[in-house]
């Protein structure tokens, strides 16, 4: 099993997402990883948005197995005042992702509904990517709908030691939830033994 969202290169091997536009020559040289280039929510103000979907086109199209990402918003107080910028650069990394047909792996800090309503309207207009939603950690209604987009989900310790945990990933089909690591890759061995734990015999989706 691949390590399906990480920022360190691992063993197992995976997808080695990029924080800034700073990363992308560090993963695209990375052995055994598939890179994933973009610029993190954190980031979005950091960049000329015109630059850098230039330059996002160029770098997939150089690297045909690539993904995009990191991507997405976060709402949360620290970095509620970006939300323009986060936005601009969201909608870049998915024009992006659609257009190569690549996978882009999705950050939702406190903001996994206003996501799902731009993924939900992209998906009417048939320009939807492939999604993965990174640290999934929402509820099982909103999974149900983001499955229906043909999203899929990666988890790590931290979201599968949460209380609501077997609530929140034992429904979701196999094949559609996966192991990450995010930035933590000593976690491996125990994201991998209690997502095993936490999926029981509950009904999917």
């Amino acid at each position: 099993m691949k390590n399906y969202h990480t920022h360190v290169a691992v063993p197992q091997g995976g997808y080695l997402c990029a924080v800034t536009r700073a990363d992308w020559e560090r993963v695209a040289a990375a052995p055994g990883m598939i890179p994933c280039f973009g610029v993190h929510p954190w980031h979005a103000a950091e960049v000329e948005p015109a630059a850098l979907a230039f330059e996002l086109d160029q770098w997939l199209a150089r690297f045909p197995t690539a993904g995009v990402g990191e991507t997405g918003l976060d709402n949360s107080p620290q970095h509620r005042a970006t939300h323009e910028a986060q936005l601009l650069l969201l909608h870049i990394h998915l024009g992006a992702a659609f257009r190569h047909e690549r996978t882009v792996h999705l950050h939702g800090a406190q903001a996994w509904g206003e996501l799902t309503e731009i993924l939900r309207a992209r998906h009417r207009q048939g320009t939807l990517p492939r999604c993965l939603l990174h640290a999934w950690n929402g509820s099982h209604e909103l999974a149900r709908e983001l499955l229906q987009l043909g999203c899929i989900f990666s988890v790590g310790l931290r979201e599968l030691r949460h209380p609501r945990a077997a609530e929140r990933y034992a429904r979701i089909p196999e094949g559609r939830l996966f192991p990450e690591t995010d930035d933590c890759p000593e976690t491996w061995e125990q994201t991998l033994a209690l997502l095993a734990a936490l999926r029981g015999p509950l009904p999917l989706c």
